[in-house]
């Protein structure tokens, strides 16, 4: 495959070439199931034990047949899963349809089926079940699973469990088809209180703009050539006697990028664990409630963060991901039970439009803490993807030195930034004795209703 060559090890060709494991276990039945028996019958034969003989017979046609019952039976069968959907609100229930297909000419006389499932979730329906499955036929298995919070959940594999009709031998099989499903966070609706009703999370001001608003005259000037028809002002030039071109505003488009620093040495020692709420997924619901509450006001809102995505996909949805070539590669990273020493940045670029909260809250919906470089080091080499306009919006249980450097580098480039304290009121206390004589407003968020400081504009200057 792809130009690899088709030999195994010591130039011995692929399918000749065997494990050391496989190649004991067949030299094994070789010899329990042929040598051996055919060792006993000559030695029988030679010594003329006509009833022993046939004893022996039909012992063995007994064993043969149960080790041929039991090898035959599970290997043609399939798997699949079918689910009503692929993300979930946190709390809500998913339909599972599991189809066990029997394509073999034989029946399956008894088969044992259980579904995996993640633990502490409440199961309505048949998820294991013994049965009886006829040639060319199928089973389905239907039940209900509700999943109680945020993440990224498994359901599978199938464990599959068969044996001979004389109770001697049993074989059991695990079957690799998995799916996963994605429990969304939970987010506030903040309501703007101010009269305007406008968003007032950073400053709409455009200093430079290749697009103007035609409806939004500054003034008039000279006219220069090469200005559009569309924009020479005919009565100042008739008044004038000579040409004159409007100036207009630019148009302004308003940006945030909500940096979620989700590193386990911020949260692993936060100093509010006694909340019923983890510090951790409530970082992740403020962050939600601000896409959800900036796509509303017509924001172009990206999303950056140091967080692991169990997929190695982040930034794109599973539907996305489903049409890529990198999808079967990541489904099977992401089935591996060993250490996952996967590392990528989650980047989204800022978008405007209803699907941007969707792929923003589907990702932060997967992501799980990091052991990775902290979000400072990581911010850098993000900027030169961030519009020097946009608001940069950094949420984090931390601060130290190290943050504050940073801010100051971002501050310093021009850019502007609001620092949101989660769980952490002693750090929201340094942060704001540093950080607000430098132009960076702080804001305190151990509580929910503190997300309606945004939509009052407070200022902590």
């Amino acid at each position: 495959m792809n130009g690899e060559s088709n030999q195994g090890s010591y130039g011995v060709p692929a399918h000749i070439y065997l494990e050391p494991g496989r190649m004991r276990t067949l030299l094994y039945d070789l010899v329990c199931w042929v040598l051996l028996p055919v060792g006993v019958l000559v030695l029988l034969f030679w010594l003329r034990a006509g009833l022993l003989t046939i004893c022996f017979y039909a012992l063995f046609s007994v064993f043969a047949l149960s080790r041929l019952m039991m090898g035959v039976w599970l290997r043609p069968l399939a798997c699949s899963r079918t689910l009503d959907r692929e993300s979930v609100e946190a709390g809500g229930s998913i339909q599972v349809t599991l189809e066990i297909r029997n394509p073999a000419p034989w029946p399956i006389l008894w088969l044992y089926v259980e579904e995996s499932l993640p633990e502490n979730t409440s199961v309505n329906g048949i998820h294991r079940r013994l049965l009886f499955l006829p040639p060319r036929r199928s089973f389905h298995l239907n039940y209900d699973i509700r999943l109680p919070h945020r993440g990224c959940f498994q359901l599978g594999p199938v464990l599959l469990e068969s044996g001979d009709v004389f109770g001697l031998f049993r074989r059991c099989r695990v079957d690799h088809a998995r799916s996963h499903v994605t429990v969304l966070p939970t987010y506030d609706i903040i309501d703007p209180v101010d009269i305007s009703g406008g968003c007032r999370l950073g400053e709409e001001t455009m200093h430079r703009s290749i697009f103007d608003d035609p409806t939004r005259i500054r003034g008039v000037r000279k006219y220069r050539r090469g200005d559009p028809l569309k924009y020479i002002h005919w009565k100042s030039s008739a008044h004038t006697g000579e040409l004159v071109s409007r100036v207009c505003e630019p148009i302004a488009e308003a940006g945030a990028t909500l940096m979620l620093d989700f590193h386990e040495d911020v949260w692993g020692r936060s100093l509010s664990r006694d909340k019923p709420i983890p510090p951790d997924e409530q970082a992740v619901e403020i962050c939600t409630s601000l896409a959800h509450y900036l796509t509303q006001g017509g924001w172009n809102v990206g999303l950056f963060s140091n967080g692991r995505d169990p997929f190695g996909m982040p930034g794109i949805s599973l539907n996305q991901a489903v049409v890529s070539d990198s999808f079967r590669m990541a489904m099977t990273g992401a089935r591996r039970k060993n250490h996952d020493e996967r590392l990528e940045p989650l980047s989204i670029r800022a978008c405007r439009g209803h699907d941007q909260f969707h792929l923003i809250r589907e990702n932060l919906g997967r992501i799980t803490l990091s052991n990775g470089l902290r979000i400072e080091e990581l911010v850098f080499d993000e900027l030169p993807y961030i519009a020097r306009e946009d608001v940069l919006v950094w949420l984090t249980g931390r601060f130290d030195e190290v943050t504050e450097r940073a801010l100051f580098r971002i501050r310093r480039t021009g850019y502007r930034v609001m620092f949101f304290m989660i769980c952490n009121n002693p750090g929201h206390d340094r942060a704001f004795d540093t950080l607000v004589p430098q132009g960076v407003e702080v804001y305190r968020m151990d509580e929910a209703w503190r997300l309606r400081e945004i939509a009052t504009g407070r200022r902590a200057v």
